[in-house]
């Protein structure tokens, strides 16, 4: 049967950080992906440029493309491995028996670009006939651009969020990312 290139989409399942390999291409298929956990929602929005051509006293021309897209992401469950992904710092460990620590510096170093895929499986089509398993999104050269690292309040939970910029690798043959309908549910993984 054919797959649905329409879809109706609740809650988001999954969703993970990795490491790009090669920043240039983008290439990042052979790093190990880091769980965003608690994934709670995500948003993944075009940034347009756009200018027109008057003459006449009216519009003669119009011209677009997107620029880059803007992703967001709020998630249930502070993770040093997701900042450390994203922040590109690393996880310092020590101490020994219930006296152990994890640690990780922020500094001001250069950002690194990483990948993100997130994954919908509670999907259904508006009655076509046509099978459809899941949704994902995969962006290829991603930046942090802000967000809430960490956060806590009286009488309630702290839901950390990031939010980033994809834009085009110098591989012209990856664009931005992608969205997969596929008939059977895929993973993450």
């Amino acid at each position: 049967m054919t797959v649905a290139q329409s879809a109706i989409t609740f809650d988001v399942q999954d969703c993970k950080v990795y490491t790009i390999a090669d920043p240039t291409s983008g290439s990042w298929a052979s790093s190990v992906p880091i769980d965003v956990p608690g994934i709670q929602e995500v948003s993944v929005e075009p940034n347009l440029i756009t200018a027109e051509l008057k003459g006449d006293a009216k519009v003669v021309a119009k011209k677009g493309k997107i620029d880059r897209l803007n992703f967001s992401a709020t998630y249930s469950e502070l993770s040093l491995d997701v900042l450390s992904k994203i922040l590109g710092n690393t996880i310092a460990t020590g101490g020994t028996g219930d006296a152990e620590t994890a640690s990780l510096s922020i500094d001001g170093g250069s950002l690194p670009y990483f990948g993100i895929k997130f994954l919908l499986t509670d999907v259904q089509t508006g009655g076509t006939g046509q099978d459809i398993g899941s949704v994902s999104m995969l962006l290829h050269k991603c930046q942090i651009t802000g967000g809430t690292l960490i956060s806590g309040s009286t009488d309630d939970f702290s839901t950390p969020s990031f939010t980033a910029e994809a834009i085009l690798p110098h591989d012209t043959t990856k664009g931005f990312g992608s969205i997969l309908f596929s008939e059977t549910a895929e993973t993450t993984a």
